[in-house]
């Protein structure tokens, strides 16, 4: 059974560079689609207030398709 993966990990001495990070976060959303399609996002938090400080009156950073990372 080969247990390599396919997906940059970061190593316990350093860091990864932001393109690996890009891959890996590329190959956990395509992962997490098999359990859960479409965007998840709670409706509510009980920090909404300071979220929507922050971004200009959303919860959060809009949504990039995977295709695009």
């Amino acid at each position: 059974m080969n247990l390599r993966s396919n997906v940059p990990s970061i190593p316990i001495e350093g860091s990864i560079s932001y393109e690996d990070w890009l891959k890996g976060r590329r190959y956990r959303r395509e992962l997490s689609k098999l359990v859960a399609p479409g965007i998840i996002r709670r409706k509510s938090s009980s920090r909404d207030r300071r979220l929507k400080k922050l971004f200009k009156g959303e919860r959060g950073l809009p949504f990039t398709p995977t295709e695009k990372l």
